[in-house]
């Protein structure tokens, strides 16, 4: 039963400072203890972040450095194709007098750009260069061949093949361009190989 005012004696009140004291101290220390903790807390999340932006640069200089390399490759590759056209100009047996890199239409129909044509006065030849082909690159070919007749339609009555040359081709590339008639060339050591089993003119 608690103490009425009038009744408390000094020994009392020092009693019921020392306690209030008491409380004070446990709730400084409880505050200490948390300030502790949101400090671990600020440190980890920090040291975290950082730990995000170096993994971000990693993966961005890979990225970087997986693009260069893809880029080489496919410049080594289209350089390699064009120049083997360049110094022999003969496709399935037949002579070409044209061989144009990187031809862009002027003016433009259709927009679009051809790695690398074959041309004599009678048929045409429209090539892409990939490092590894895909089944959507031999999807691709026939809206090339669409976009020429339309860019270039003093050589709509020329009979045109399409080819694929890449340094790989997996095997159902290999299949699918076999069944769309699409020409294929690989390098066979230091020369090409044109693989034309099934082969369509248009």
């Amino acid at each position: 039963m608690e103490k009425k005012h009038e009744n408390l004696t000094w020994n009392d009140i020092k009693a019921m400072y020392a306690e209030i004291a008491e409380m004070q101290k446990e709730t400084e220390k409880r505050f200490r203890e948390t300030d502790k903790k949101f400090a671990e807390t600020e440190r980890i999340v920090k040291e975290t972040s950082e730990s995000i932006k170096r993994t971000e640069k990693m993966i961005e200089n890979t990225n970087k450095q997986i693009g260069g390399i893809s880029r080489s490759n496919g410049e080594f590759c289209e350089e390699y194709f064009i120049n083997s056209f360049k110094e022999n100009p003969t496709f399935m047996g037949e002579k070409y007098e044209r061989v144009i890199d990187y031809l862009k239409p002027d003016p433009v129909v259709i927009n679009d750009e051809y790695d690398l044509v074959l041309r004599n006065g009678s048929t045409v030849v429209i090539i892409e260069m990939k490092y590894k082909a895909s089944i959507e690159d031999v999807g691709k070919m026939f809206s090339k061949l669409h976009s020429y007749r339309a860019n270039y339609p003093m050589f709509k009555g020329y009979k045109a093949y399409l080819a694929l040359a890449s340094f790989r081709f997996p095997a159902k590339v290999r299949k699918r361009a076999e069944e769309q008639g699409i020409v294929l060339i690989e390098q066979r050591g230091e020369k090409i190989e044109v693989i034309s089993e099934k082969v369509k003119a248009w």
